[in-house]
């Protein structure tokens, strides 16, 4: 999620003004593009002040309000359209409320309408206001056309990638599982539905699996008899796997064929209703003390190495990504032969966040490192150690019992005390540390969001405090923010109480609840200016924007409605390109992280400003020189004020791989200047 732009009230829109004006366009302000409605993301409109009826000089204030009159960030750009137009956006965030909100434009008029005089006391102070109610839709669609005012940056290299073998554990891609467990069926009435189970297991594969209960419990209405024959079995989308005696299903009533026969008779002698043969549903409450089921769902692959085909690809780094207005919906990659002339579309691909946690020159080109579905994966990209503490005490395995796919640190009640155990951790306490081990580059002055679910218990039932963890980005560019001197410190997260309670929402950590941090002591030591604190300080702060009538501030995911209470989003803004690892500092407790990624920063109507695509590239010959233009496009297709060119990339291309028994030389192919295979006519 972005950091947050706030916008300020002025005082001078509370004033009284000479003119008041409600047109549509103004001969002093001379507006152009006015939205009828603001949506999501980064709106915009355009204004070219009037010289000979404004007093040269003098500052044009604007001042956006939503339908509660609090004010709305706006962007004054550094940037004049072809005609001279001052473009300003308009920023709608998810939560900015609905309904009829306001424009509105101050001016210091020399005339007024008609080329009348100002009258002395009205002459040289703001004077004139225009006024503009539009329609605010935060859940719209973002349309305004895009306009650049820096150019993105790109990086493109070529991976070579072979042709895997995929098998499967049950043989065929699509597997069925059959089991019996006591299952219980909750339904709020809303949203999915909740499915627990008793004696078996869930597991990650499961999620969009097709779960069937041949013959579930249920009792019929008063009244209804079940005809003979009819198919009662229950079947459900699994729509997630909380863990692995938790999934999440769509809401599901039994729908089945049934006859009604009238039980009553009203005073008159007369039945209520009529009997016969109905279409009902009726919802379900339970399966019975055990039931069979069954779950088709789609395995995950085993994939192997060792063919001779290989196949060339073009992954592709896109930063800077931060048009002043508009949303980049989509972009078009274009390729050429630098000896041709003309441009050949390879890709069109909707542009959305990814996740930069990955890694990137494996087999796979998305090798998640933050999806733990097996401690291969922990053991692969996951290092751990123990600080400050004689010998190795760490525990970083896999773990599915509290969250699917889970990476669950223990081990904190082996670490030595110390003067300040168990109070708050100060840098020579001893820690556990978790960190990944292949760096991810990340870039100057965009905003990323590192996100993951996350949960906590006591490490034993003795632990005598409450369960603690500090959160960390570090990297060569990156400063500590503490004399652990382990990076920048994102956020600190703390049980409020000690054993055994289990915390599952994240809004019940301590840590989360004192995010801004003062400037600190005076004589608090420094590195490159920025005070260095005991890591029981929270470090993150609020950061100016850097304009004169908005500032910007930080804003807590999980005060947002509809967010997984597990779920957790940090924001973090490089100074400097630099590479970028993530480190979980335990203290005390058990700790579990499960879908652990690292994004550029983006909420709806908004574009993440550092993003990746890959795609197959066929070259005309080998080791080809290549040519890649990269056009960007609003969701109406229209095309951004820039087009992103680079030049004369050399690509050794994919191999020649003939496969199968129907492959026919007819001529002949000169291999290696010395042999000479010779086909038929």
């Amino acid at each position: 999620m972005l950091q947050r732009r706030i916008g300020t009230l002025r005082p001078e829109f509370n004033q009284t003004v000479l003119i008041n004006q409600t047109q549509f366009d103004s001969t002093y302000f001379r507006l152009d593009d006015i939205p009828n409605e603001l949506t999501s993301g980064k709106n915009m409109f355009k204004i070219y002040g009037n010289n000979e009826t404004l007093l040269s000089g003098t500052e044009i204030l604007i001042q956006v309000t939503d339908i509660n009159g609090n004010p709305i960030y706006h962007h004054v750009n550094n940037f004049i359209d072809s005609t001279g137009r001052l473009v300003i956006g308009i920023w709608i965030y998810p939560e900015t409320p609905p309904g009829l909100g306001k424009i509105e434009i101050m001016g210091i008029a020399t005339q007024r309408p008609g080329g009348r005089v100002i009258p002395a006391n009205w002459r040289g102070q703001y004077n004139i206001r225009w006024t503009r109610e539009v329609v605010i839709k935060p859940d719209a669609v973002n349309k305004t056309p895009i306009i650049f005012q820096n150019v993105p940056a790109v990086k493109i290299f070529e991976y070579e990638r072979e042709y895997l073998t995929q098998t499967y554990v049950a043989g065929s891609s699509i597997a069925n599982q059959t089991n019996q467990g006591q299952l219980t069926y909750t339904y709020s009435g809303f949203g999915d539905a909740t499915v627990t189970i008793t004696g078996a297991n869930f597991s990650a594969s499961h999620a969009g699996g097709l779960l069937t209960i041949p013959t579930p419990s249920f009792t019929l209405p008063t009244g209804y008899t079940l005809q003979q024959g009819e198919d009662t079995a229950y079947s459900s989308y699994i729509s997630q796997v909380i863990n692995n005696t938790t999934i999440k299903v769509d809401p599901y009533v039994l729908g089945i064929q049934a006859t009604y026969t009238p039980l009553t008779q009203r005073g008159n002698g007369s039945p209520v209703g009529t009997g016969g043969t109905v279409n009902s549903a009726y919802p379900v409450t339970s399966f019975g003390p055990i039931s069979t089921y069954n779950i088709e769902f789609q395995q995950d692959a085993i994939y192997a190495t060792g063919s001779t085909n290989s196949q060339s690809f073009a992954s592709v780094t896109l930063k800077n990504i931060d048009p002043i207005v508009g949303k980049v919906h989509s972009i078009k990659t274009l390729m050429k032969s630098h000896g041709f002339a003309n441009y050949t579309e390879v890709g069109h691909e909707i542009l959305q966040e990814r996740d930069l946690l990955i890694n990137v020159g494996s087999s796979l080109a998305y090798d998640r490192m933050g999806d733990y579905k097996s401690q291969e994966i922990i053991n692969t990209f996951w290092v751990s150690e123990s600080v400050n503490q004689p010998g190795a005490v760490t525990h970083c395995k896999h773990d599915d019992s509290q969250m699917i796919s889970s990476l669950l640190i223990s081990g904190s009640t082996q670490l030595s005390a110390s003067t300040n155990y168990p109070a708050i951790p100060i840098h020579t306490d001893p820690f556990l540390k978790v960190a990944t081990k292949t760096g991810i580059e990340i870039y100057k002055d965009n905003e990323y969001q590192l996100k993951f679910k996350v949960t906590a218990e006591a490490d034993t039932i003795d632990q005598v405090k409450s369960s603690y963890i500090d959160v960390y980005i570090s990297g060569s560019g990156i400063g500590a923010t503490d004399l652990r001197n382990l990076g920048h410190k994102l956020v600190t997260l703390e049980t409020s109480n000690k054993a055994p309670q289990f915390v599952t929402n994240v809004s019940q950590f301590v840590g989360l609840s004192s995010q801004i941090l003062s400037s600190g002591p005076i004589n608090a030591p420094a590195i490159n200016g920025i005070p260095i604190r005991d890591p029981s300080i929270n470090s993150s702060v609020a950061i100016p924007a850097g304009f004169v009538s908005n500032t910007q501030q930080t804003l807590n995911a999980n005060s947002l409605p509809g967010i997984d209470e597990r779920l957790l989003e940090l924001t973090y803004t490089p100074t400097l390109d630099t590479d970028a690892h993530i480190i979980f500092a335990v203290t005390r407790g058990k700790w579990y992280f499960s879908d652990v990624s690292l994004e550029g920063a983006n909420d709806y109507g908004f574009t993440p400003n550092h993003t990746f695509l890959e795609f197959p590239i066929e070259t005309p010959q080998a080791d080809d020189v290549l040519d890649f233009k990269f056009e960007f496009y609003n969701t109406r297709g229209e095309i951004a004020n820039i087009t992103l060119t680079t030049q004369s990339l050399d690509f050794v291309g994919s191999n020649t791989y003939i496969d199968g028994n129907s492959n026919v030389l007819s001529g002949s192919i000169l291999i290696g200047g010395g042999i000479l295979m010779q086909g038929f006519s």
